[in-house]
């Protein structure tokens, strides 16, 4: 099964690209995505307090599980004052 990772912005810039498949086996969670995806890049800070994640472009939770195709993307918090 595959999903894929969009990238925005400062990440985008630092990845250098806007997406990446990930091939995946077995049950896997958007936090185990996540996991992955800051071992791959090291340098983008993400963290489960510093990101919103959306799969197919809807709120996520970190557990729910994943299904061929979703498209899963790690948003910054935006915050004003």
């Amino acid at each position: 099964m595959v999903v894929s990772v969009d990238f925005c912005g400062a990440q985008r810039a630092l990845t250098r690209t806007d997406k990446i498949d990930v091939q995946l086996s077995g049950t896997t969670r958007v936090q185990d995505i996540l996991i992955y995806i800051r071992k791959k890049y090291p340098d983008l800070s993400l963290s489960k307090k510093a990101v919103l994640a959306t799969v197919n472009q809807e709120l996520a939770d970190f557990n729910q599980v994943l299904r061929a195709n979703d498209k899963v993307s790690f948003l910054p918090h935006i915050g004003g004052g």
